[in-house]
Parts: structure tokens; C-alpha cells; sequence
């Protein structure tokens, strides 16, 4: 599926990253949109929710903002995103915060691009990993998030982006770019 680097949607504004699959996209553009089935949006549309506290921190309500941003979970694997790429701390306070970081990284054009693809495919994982606590009872690990991040973000980049011929130890070291 081509599209276009940036769309507007119902008033949102949605910069695609060409190397990460179209599910991955469309999932953070339904997260901007808070369009994703939180506990909270499921409450707002009259289905019955038992427990509406995040099932990854079990510490607050479930929203997009706090399963993405606020959450100890989250805060702890944009920390982990932050070390392995060499950049400065995601301090989101929003999906959109998020979804902008890499326009103000300092750096060439493939870094940019590896981040924002890395931070969408972050968002991926996280949803994915607040899906098999809540649907599967498995535990959450930080560092089996970090890795599904890295080997995903491995995979695309070095298929499917414009910047060929990465090697895994240069990856997971975020050297050359």
C-alpha cells in the first residue's frame, strides 16, 4: 500500500512512515484520533467494563494518553528507546508529542526516519503487549517489549525502507545513521 508522507483526516494530521507495515500506521492514526478500544472509550460507548484501571500498571484508568504516555510501562520502554538510539528523552505528554519527536531530532534524514518508524512501531507493541495481559494473562516484561521492537524495526527497516543495507549489530547498536 503506497500513500502519501502526510494526510489529513476529519481535521487530523497523520505523517505516514513509508517503512512500517500499514497496520502499524493506521494503528497510531487511530490513537491520535482516540479511536482505539481503551477501557475508557469502551466505557463512553455503553459497554460494561469491570475494571477500567490500565492493565499494564494497574495504577491509573486506561486512556489512549495514559497507555501510550503516562504509563510506568511506557515511560520505561521510551527510556529504553531513548539509550539504544542515542537520543534525547521522549517527554510526551500527548500521542501527538509522540508522533512528532522525530521532527525536532537533530541528525540525518535515515536517523529521523528510523526513529519515527521505531516510536510507531513502539506504539504497536505496547497495544500488543496490553492485548496478551488482558486477553492472555501474560506478564508484562519490559525488555521482551524493547526486543519485539528492535527485531520488528530490524526486519522493515532493512526490507522495506529506502536505506538498504544495515546490518543487525549495526541496528541494535543505532550506528550509522
Amino acid at each position: 500500500m503506497l500513500y502519501s508522507d502526510h494526510e489529513v483526516v476529519n481535521g487530523f494530521v497523520m505523517d505516514w512512515c513509508r517503512w512500517t507495515p500499514a497496520k502499524c500506521n493506521i494503528h497510531v492514526w487511530r490513537m491520535e484520533m482516540d479511536r482505539i478500544p481503551t477501557r475508557d472509550a469502551l466505557r463512553k460507548r455503553n459497554i460494561i467494563i469491570e475494571d477500567s484501571l490500565c492493565p499494564l500498571c494497574r495504577s491509573e484508568e486506561e486512556n489512549t494518553e495514559h497507555i501510550f504516555t503516562s504509563c510506568f510501562i511506557a515511560s520505561t520502554v521510551w527510556n529504553g528507546i531513548n539509550s539504544w538510539c542515542k537520543i534525547p528523552s521522549i517527554l510526551a505528554f500527548s500521542t501527538r508529542d509522540l508522533l512528532d519527536f522525530h521532527t525536532v531530532l537533530s541528525g540525518s534524514e535515515r536517523k529521523k526516519e528510523a526513529v519515527q518508524g521505531i516510536i510507531i512501531i513502539s506504539c504497536w507493541c505496547l497495544w500488543r503487549a496490553r492485548n496478551n495481559v488482558g486477553f492472555s494473562n501474560s506478564p508484562i516484561k519490559i525488555e521482551n517489549i524493547l526486543s519485539e521492537v528492535k527485531a520488528l524495526g530490524f526486519l522493515w527497516f532493512s526490507l522495506r525502507s529506502k536505506h538498504k543495507g544495515i546490518e543487525w549489530k549495526d541496528w541494535c547498536s543505532f550506528v550509522n545513521m
